[in-house]
């Protein structure tokens, strides 16, 4: 964070060096709770991962902040059109756009053509890959099953397909080759489905609902999460019977980019959204913020740096950046 000041940091340094030896271990130290409603914080610079500028309802683009450009988005019901930008992908941008009847899924690029990916049901799911080349979905079927679905993030175009029974309710996380991880509710289970080789394996008996082949981590639910028995687990993708860590009141939000820790909002049986945590990635607690006007898991800057939507008492909520203890506003969260 750039407007972090170091002389401030090497002065905490210093008086931790004055301070005398002590036997307590780092995990037994109380982690820190910072309050983190927006307007009393400073402001500081904007984002360093792409984010949505909506000044006016009717104006929308994405920002690139490794170019400093901005990519238009032009609406595609009317100025009532919602957009959650799913991510990076190639040189362009994947959004989803929900208005009345319209759910879509879109791609932006400079210089190129809006192009309409996929359209949805306001109840599948839709991601991207880790890497960005593939949007996964599912599609509701008039069969009454439902697809899991890899297709192009750049033009749509399906990839592969596997239909499960509706009570399976798959969950397509992310994508290595031709290996798709999926999470499964009707019987809470983790699935590898293989396009290549048309296999469909069982890895783990929860629920995953967040990971990555790339830094191998894994996030599963042990029952569906409105149910208030409901815990979530962390582990690799490799071992996922290994339990990294446990617990019954958050859910993951996403991982850092080196996989060593992750931030949680509260799972959905909690029925609040207050509070984010940042832990280790055995579960130890660094970090605890908190706004009780409403507070989300943005993204991750860095590997220790984070972005969090956080709401004032009125008006419009802001991206608020922290590094540890020390939070800024960084943009108004238009989207």
């Amino acid at each position: 964070m750039r407007r972090i000041r170091i002389p401030a940091l090497a002065t905490a340094i210093l008086v931790a060096l004055m301070l005398p030896v002590s036997l307590t271990t780092p995990a037994s130290a109380a982690a820190p709770t910072v309050d983190v409603r927006p307007l009393p914080l400073p402001i500081g610079d904007s984002p360093t991962v792409p984010y949505l500028h909506r000044p006016s309802s009717e104006s929308v683009s994405v920002v690139d902040p490794a170019t400093g450009m901005k990519t238009p988005v032009a609406l595609v019901g009317d100025d009532l059109d919602e957009f959650a930008l799913l991510g990076r992908s190639g040189s362009g941008f994947v959004l989803r756009v929900r208005n009345r009847n319209i759910d879509r899924i879109i791609r932006v690029q400079l210089d190129v053509a809006q192009r309409s990916l996929t359209d949805m049901y306001y109840a599948d799911k839709a991601r991207l890959s880790a890497d960005g080349r593939y949007l996964l979905k599912t599609a509701t079927l008039s069969s009454g099953g439902i697809q899991a679905q890899v297709r192009s993030a750049t033009t749509g175009a399906v990839v592969a397909r596997h239909t499960f029974r509706a009570a399976t309710r798959p969950d397509p996380i992310d994508v290595s080759g031709t290996r798709v991880l999926l999470g499964a509710y009707s019987t809470p289970r983790t699935l590898v489905w293989d396009w290549k080789a048309s296999t469909v394996k069982t890895i783990a008996s929860r629920a995953a609902y967040a990971g990555s082949f790339a830094i191998n981590r894994l996030a599963t639910y042990t029952k569906d999460p409105s149910n208030v028995d409901a815990c979530s687990v962390v582990s690799t993708v490799t071992a996922p019977a290994t339990t990294l860590w446990r617990g019954c009141l958050e859910a993951v939000a996403s991982f850092s980019p080196d996989g060593a820790r992750f931030a949680t909002n509260a799972i959905e049986h909690e029925n609040h959204a207050d509070v984010v945590r940042r832990r280790s990635l055995r579960g130890t607690l660094l970090t605890t913020y908190r706004n009780p006007n409403g507070l989300w898991m943005y993204g991750w800057e860095t590997n220790t740096r984070i972005l969090m939507r956080s709401h004032p008492s009125s008006g419009t909520p802001w991206l608020v950046r922290c590094e540890a203890t020390d939070c800024e506003r960084a943009w108004r969260a238009y989207s």
